[in-house]
């Protein structure tokens, strides 16, 4: 009898093992100001998606907006165009013709940086445009995390520039050109196949 529960051990133990699974999560030390940057862009999604709900209606008028302050509302319409942009931002950045800025804007490629050989006029006018947008935009949320952290001032906004280049930079899709903390540019790696 014993030796039957001992075997029925061993499988009822593979079995527990073989269902269970771990997710390890390894994350690198982060700067506190890159942790402000990180959250301040978390708490615009998550304001807009409340923005949008039911939950978003103010109590004293339920069918109107709960109102923000015009520095948030600008923010939030920033965000708003910057996810409307990303797809054609990603089709450029593919296409080599826009790339990630040591200041933190995105710029259209200069020539001889990128491998394209020729870049379709159209594409080069929409993408000065896009990239135009999108650096706008990033000014006005720059401009809010500002606002919105006590800790952070005015003069702070190099920093913070500085500091959202360098995420874009670590969170970069392979082939993708950014500038470095020296303005050289640089395409990021495709990892080996035996990296993946």
């Amino acid at each position: 009898m014993r030796q039957i529960f001992a075997q029925w051990s061993v499988v009822g133990g593979m079995v527990l093992t073989v269902g269970c699974t771990f997710n390890f999560d390894v994350t690198s030390q982060r700067t506190a100001l890159e942790n402000q940057v990180m959250g301040s862009y978390k708490e615009l999604d998550d304001d807009l998606i409340l923005a949008s709900s039911v939950r978003g209606l103010s109590k004293k008028a339920p069918t109107a907006p709960a109102k923000v302050s015009a520095s948030k509302q600008r923010a939030f319409d920033a965000r708003q165009n910057q996810q409307f942009n990303r797809d054609d931002i990603d089709e450029f950045k593919q296409k080599q013709i826009l790339g990630e800025a040591a200041d933190g804007s995105v710029v259209l490629l200069p020539r001889g940086v990128a491998k394209a050989a020729q870049i379709i006029p159209n594409d080069h006018k929409l993408a000065e445009k896009i990239a135009a947008e999108e650096n706008r935009d990033r000014q006005e949320i720059w401009r809010r995390i500002i606002d919105a952290n006590e800790h952070l001032s005015e003069k702070d906004l190099p920093n913070v520039r500085l500091t959202y280049a360098k995420m874009l930079r670590d969170t970069a899709d392979a082939g993708a050109w950014y500038q470095d903390s020296s303005q050289i540019w640089m395409q990021k790696p495709v990892p080996r196949a035996s990296e993946l």
